[in-house]
């Protein structure tokens, strides 16, 4: 194994015409490996090779509805479509914090994280990586459910950067976009949050009945 500070980026060519090859880079430095055993393959573990994104679940307290975004840029914003916030983990950032810092951004609201609902893996996405991606259903910090009852609404600041709107929608507007009905993943897993809209939050005002 070596490491090699940006600032001694001129080793590099050298170590590699010694047999060494990436292991995997981040800002401030390279790693380079060799396996030196000749007569068996090589043990030593590959770089990276995932990355971790949520995407955050949030019920409306009073009228059911779900919390959904439009982006400003992207392919989700070529086809219109309202999505989950999402975003990816920070570097040592737990899922449930990044689920709570992503709608925070992304919408201004503060919430608590409730439970993962469900995942999904999938492989050859940016740098050939796989990718792990966490539903996590959400629920809203309790003075906005004070602020409605007093009459007042639920304030949404989407994120100038990279978000054109937000707003409540129906979950099953929500499920029927033409790019999750296309695909057997989504809609296993629009189903599994329609399950836990449907039972798996309550709040305090909300008018939960049980269904028969």
């Amino acid at each position: 194994w070596i490491r090699i500070r940006t600032d001694h980026a001129r080793l590099v060519p050298a170590t590699a015409c010694h047999g060494f090859d990436f292991q995997h880079a981040e800002p401030g430095q390279v790693v380079l490996t060799k396996w030196l055993p000749k007569e068996s393959a090589s043990r030593l573990p590959h770089g990276p090779t995932h990355q971790v994104g949520i995407g955050a679940l949030v019920m409306h307290p009073f009228t059911g509805k779900m919390l959904a975004v439009q982006e400003r840029t992207g392919p989700a914003a070529a086809r219109k479509l309202w999505k989950m916030p999402t975003g990816l983990t920070d570097p040592g950032e737990d899922i449930a914090q990044a689920a709570v810092r992503e709608l925070r951004e992304e919408t201004g609201l503060e919430c608590v994280f409730d439970r993962i609902i469900c995942f999904r893996q999938a492989h050859g996405g940016l740098f050939n990586r796989s990718d792990m991606f966490f539903v996590c259903l959400c629920r809203l910090a309790p003075h906005y459910e004070e602020k409605l009852r007093e009459g007042s609404e639920i304030e949404l600041l989407p994120q100038e950067e990279e978000i054109l709107c937000a707003d409540w929608i129906d979950m099953e507007d929500y499920a029927q976009q033409g790019v999750w009905k296309e695909s057997p993943l989504y809609k296993e897993m629009n189903g599994a949050m329609l399950k836990a809209a449907r039972h798996g939050i309550e709040y305090a005002g909300a008018d939960n009945k049980e269904e028969t």
